[in-house]
């Protein structure tokens, strides 16, 4: 099937996905605080305060930008309980400064998927015995 370029893109990625791919919004985005993560980190990562809780209140779905962030802080989060092997310790880690990215804390920098990637790179580098 082929997929034209007026096809929203949130139909596109579950198309391409064959439906896979998570998606949340107003009333499944709260469940990201089981991880640990908090609503005031919620609002830095996946939108806004006021945008989130318009969400929240309303069911409304999240943009294709605002999951992207949720989906984001979930891919670190399982990687983080998969290195460290206990979700208590991988919280501890993203949120304590980081001598191997100059004392930056590994959360601070979710905010954005270049910033992921790094912290991607540092867990893979202690899942594989690589202490900078």
């Amino acid at each position: 099937m082929r997929v034209s370029g007026e096809t929203p893109i949130r139909k596109r990625l579950e198309i391409a996905s064959h439906g896979r791919m998570k998606t949340y919004d107003g009333t499944t985005v709260s469940e990201l605080t089981k991880l640990g993560f908090s609503m005031d980190e919620l609002y830095r990562f996946v939108a806004p305060r006021r945008t989130l809780a318009r969400r929240i209140a309303n069911g409304e779905p999240l943009t294709v930008n605002e999951n992207d962030g949720a989906l984001r802080v979930v891919r670190v989060m399982e990687l983080a309980v998969q290195v460290f092997g206990d979700p208590e310790r991988a919280r501890r880690w993203l949120r304590k400064p980081n001598r191997g990215m100059a004392g930056v804390v590994p959360l601070d920098l979710l905010e954005s998927e270049s910033g992921a990637v790094l912290v991607e790179q540092a867990l893979h580098q202690i899942d594989h015995g690589i202490y900078i």
